[in-house]
């Protein structure tokens, strides 16, 4: 009888190449995201150069300075001179672009991923059942952020410029220290349902001066209620995290509990990423992958962009624009304005 399979190819042929770089490919993810944290990224950004291993530093290890760099030499990131000194490697600009997509994947959502086969059993997906750094995910974010989507807000409030601001999912509190910067007068309040983003949006606001102009408060935005600081908020933004609206029908209920809890919003504005309907393949972007699958892991529904026109419709308020964004790829800024009259 003959065997259907294959025989198995020679060590020569996965040892090294494509099957060997997913491998390495891996490793190397995770010395970028911990360069990002250690500031070896920026101090090349700004110095472009660092010594090869901890220049004498003795807070960090040697030995795991230099592996960081030598894994890094590898994908062409840096580039290690004579043993003594790291200079940017022909990937590094666009390495230093996604350093917040990397830092969102390995730091943010890296024990998820590692326990994947765990999750996967239905009998499991109970409860609290995964864990993510939430801190590393709002810093990851906001690097995310900071090329496109953050620059498209300050359009979209200067005219007509807002008075009190209300930023749902507010992670780490820079898009309110923004918006109030570039708002003079105007007072903000952040909702975020994250201990550890709470913690640190309010050790940024007290940083910047300005907690007497921002409230931070550690809340369910699918389940707010009014309050007194949300009744004079005339926009509401949410950024990256309008996906946990759904499914359809929680969608349409929190939409509409949003209208009841800021009574006097003018503006609600939804920047998200929407899922993607086509197999991946060569031409898929970066974060494509890794955020449709963490979501999938933890059981998040993720909608399309017509999904989220339906939603509106059903909610009662009018889509007045959007705005397309390629960083993140995937990614709408939706401008609502509540439908007179509902």
């Amino acid at each position: 009888m003959s065997s259907s399979r294959t025989a198995a190819p020679e060590p020569t042929e996965w040892t090294r190449g494509p099957v060997a770089d997913l491998f390495s490919s891996y490793v190397a993810t995770a010395a970028l995201s911990a360069a990002q944290q250690l500031g070896i990224l920026d101090q090349l950004a700004e110095h472009g150069e660092a010594p090869f291993g901890n220049g004498g530093d003795e807070r960090l290890d040697d030995g795991v300075i230099r592996s960081i760099h030598r894994t890094l030499h590898w994908a062409n990131v840096v580039e290690v001179k004579n043993d003594e000194l790291v200079i940017p490697g022909a990937l590094f600009d666009a390495a230093y672009a996604a350093r917040g997509y990397v830092y969102w994947l390995v730091k943010g959502c890296g024990e998820l991923f590692s326990t994947a086969p765990d999750v996967t059993w239905t009998k499991r997906r109970t409860g609290t059942f995964y864990h993510r750094d939430m801190r590393a995910v709002a810093l990851g974010s906001r690097l995310i952020g900071e090329e496109e989507v953050e620059p498209l807000f300050d359009r979209v409030l200067a005219d007509p410029p807002v008075e009190k601001v209300a930023d749902l999912g507010c992670g780490s509190g820079q898009r309110l220290i923004r918006i109030l910067g570039n708002h003079p007068g105007a007072r903000g309040v952040g909702v975020d349902i994250s201990h550890a983003s709470v913690q640190l949006a309010t050790e940024s606001v007290d940083e910047a001066g300005l907690t007497d102009r921002i409230t931070v408060l550690q809340g369910d935005v699918l389940a707010l209620e009014p309050r007194p600081e949300f009744a004079d908020v005339d926009t509401v933004t949410c950024v990256f995290m309008g996906h946990d609206f759904w499914p359809h029908d929680s969608c349409v209920r929190t939409l509409r509990r949003l209208r009841t809890a800021f009574p006097a919003a003018k503006r609600l504005f939804i920047c998200d990423v929407v899922r993607t309907t086509e197999l991946p393949g060569p031409d898929t972007t970066i974060f494509t992958l890794g955020f449709e699958a963490i979501h999938a892991l933890m059981g998040d529904y993720l909608p399309t962009y017509d999904q989220w026109h339906k939603a509106f419709e059903e909610s009662g308020w009018e889509c007045r624009s959007v705005q397309p964004s390629t960083t993140p790829p995937n990614g709408y800024l939706f401008e609502l304005t509540p439908r007179a009259g509902e």
